[in-house]
């Protein structure tokens, strides 16, 4: 906005949305205050309003570490629970990665506002990307691999156990023994499994732990109604299956956990062989410059030894370039003026 003009033709579009009673722009701060109805109007609606006149808005982004998600409903659940803060325009979730990008308005939330929405969504908050955070996402993988580790080792020695129960031709009361060795190891194996279902359906949102809720819940119930001959008879007993089911899903999300992990790891260590500085050359002198602040254009000056921080083309010189990382071949490759790099 430069101007008187443009300060009014922003005023006009927005109080042309339904809800907004009141906008007033501050040329000098560049910044429009707005009254209006929360349920009528959103943040995104005045945004493209203020777009749609042929101006921008200034948003911050930041990239979140999230903890917890296994699957795609996992991801639209933390989207849905960022996007329902105000003052969040936009999140996505990449899966793999266990990040969350957000861009929000700066003056209507924090980043402690999307780690209270994420908690709530029944997900760990791990820090913002760039931030030390090693440490704690290290020890929350820890603590959860323990916790599991611990579940299936109890799970299938009680699963074991009540098979062979089950098999044992002694006169003994079997279903009331079952349902008493059962009972604990059960609500121990599938109270995370129960506490995500609900959190899913708390979010009006249907994943993976409805279903294994539903599962194992109506083996276990089943179970304890043919127990005290409610609806069904004994021979609807099928405790074992329900402690071995919720054992193999713990035992699932082990080894999935473990293997996002080492895989985490790699990446990590692939990120690590990335340059940090590059030298730019700007009239005549040498900056040494972060990559991240390297722009379309610039000239940089790769001293041999070094490794090559940015794609370009070579513009002076000629020197060998190991590439055997990109194409396997062992053997240094000659560069020259106008070769890709």
């Amino acid at each position: 906005m430069t101007c008187a003009t443009c300060s009014t033709t922003v005023e006009n579009s927005l109080r042309n949305l339904k809800g907004i009673s009141k906008a007033d722009v501050n040329l000098r701060s560049e910044i429009v205050s707005v009254e209006y109805d929360s349920t009528k109007t959103h943040l995104s609606d005045m945004e493209k309003a203020i777009k749609d006149a042929g101006y921008g808005v200034v948003n911050e982004k930041v990239a979140l570490k999230v903890g917890g998600m296994v699957c795609a409903t996992c991801g639209s659940s933390v989207e849905n629970a960022l996007l329902g803060k105000e003052g969040i325009t936009d999140a996505s979730v990449n899966l793999a990665t266990e990040r969350v990008y957000a861009t929000f308005n700066p003056k209507l939330t924090a980043v402690e506002d999307m780690k209270r929405a994420i908690e709530r969504a029944g997900y760990q908050y791990l820090g913002v990307i760039g931030e030390e955070t090693e440490g704690l996402e290290k020890a929350a993988v820890e603590t959860d691999m323990r916790g599991k580790r611990n579940r299936i080792l109890l799970g299938f020695v009680t699963g074991f156990a009540l098979m062979i129960l089950g098999l044992t031709p002694l006169d003994l009361p079997k279903p009331f023994l079952m349902l008493i060795v059962s009972t604990p190891v059960f609500l121990y194996l599938s109270h995370p499994i129960f506490a995500a279902a609900y959190r899913a359906l708390k979010n009006r949102s249907l994943n993976m732990d409805v279903m294994y809720s539903l599962g194992i819940g109506v083996a276990f119930v089943s179970s304890v109604l043919g127990t005290f001959r409610i609806i069904l008879t004994p021979e609807f007993m099928f405790y074992e299956t329900a402690v071995f089911l919720a054992s193999f899903l713990t035992l699932g999300r082990y080894l999935e956990t473990r293997a996002k992990g080492r895989t985490s790891e790699a990446i990590k260590k692939l990120i690590g062989l990335q340059p940090k500085t590059a030298i730019v050359l700007k009239e005549g002198l040498e900056v040494e410059v972060a990559v991240e602040d390297l722009q379309i254009g610039d000239v940089i000056l790769v001293k041999p030894g070094e490794k090559i921080p940015a794609e370009g083309a070579v513009i002076w010189g000629n020197s060998y370039v190991d590439e055997s990382m990109i194409s396997g071949e062992p053997l240094p490759v000659s560069k020259e003026n106008g070769d890709q790099v």
